[in-house]
């Protein structure tokens, strides 16, 4: 593994080159950039896959580090990296079909926040779950938005998407939030009401209704919610695996309420 030594408004980072985005199709421009992880619920992975199908985004790129574990997928019996990133148009969408170790996430962030900012990106959007104890008394699960700037929050109001007022974001999105706002990258999270344990689609059908509101996607979330039980199914061991490394994150913090306040 190799390392450099960079500048950061100051400050000397050493930081790792072995994060890199590799585009398989050229990408020229993102305009909006969606994040979905495995996290709380599953939830932003969920919704994105949805989209790749609803959409027919195609398959323009990956992620490769050393930090990722040695691990392919196989579909159609095609191989193929567990991060991946698809893309039409100006839409791009980059996801894993592994658990990010919490090691990884801070190389991670840095360099997903940089490429969009190469390539113009509008608005860097994180997706996830905030886990609630009442889950199985909620028919339509609530999404939380967390702006990175005034303008961002604004969106999000406008958009009818209550804003996070108090609280911790432990995990990716945290980190991606805070990469974006020291490199000036327009971003935003959003946060379902969801099952801490157990793959949510209704609550990823919440994130997809939103992001239709949000960026004009017009995608249906029908079809997601019928699919439902097929898709906890499907996802358990993931959901399992996620759980295990949530844990390193200390993901609980997220159920409280920060000390201070003004």
């Amino acid at each position: 593994m190799t390392w450099r030594l960079s500048l950061f408004n100051g400050v000397y980072l050493l930081e790792a080159e072995d994060v890199k985005v590799v585009e398989t199709t050229p990408i020229e421009k993102v305009d909006h950039c969606l994040l979905g992880f495995p996290d709380v619920g599953l939830v932003g992975l969920i919704a994105v896959n949805h989209i790749v199908n609803a959409l027919g985004l195609v398959d323009s790129g990956y992620v490769e580090s050393d930090y990722l574990p040695p691990v392919i997928v196989v579909h159609q019996g095609d191989p193929k990296a567990p991060m991946r990133i698809y893309r039409k148009e100006g839409l791009v969408i980059i996801t894993s079909e592994v658990p990010i170790q919490p090691m990884v996430i801070p190389f991670l962030s840095r360099k997903i926040v940089d490429w969009t900012k190469t390539k113009g990106s509008q608005l860097l959007i994180t997706l996830s779950g905030v886990a609630v104890q009442n889950r199985l008394e909620i028919e339509t699960p609530a999404v939380y938005g967390v702006g990175g700037s005034p303008s961002t929050r604004e969106l999000l109001k406008k958009s009818a998407v209550n804003l996070l007022e108090e609280g911790f974001m432990v995990g990716a999105q945290a980190s991606i939030m805070r990469e974006s706002v020291k490199a000036n990258v327009p971003s935003v999270i959003l946060m379902a009401q969801s099952h801490s344990q157990y793959p949510d689609p209704g609550a990823a059908a919440s994130i997809v209704s939103a992001l239709n509101r949000l960026l004009n996607l017009n995608v249906e979330v029908k079809g997601l919610l019928e699919q439902a039980e097929e898709i906890r199914l499907r996802m358990r061991e993931l959901m399992q695996r996620t759980s295990k490394s949530m844990r390193g994150m200390e993901k609980g913090q997220e159920q409280e309420l920060p000390a201070m306040y003004v």
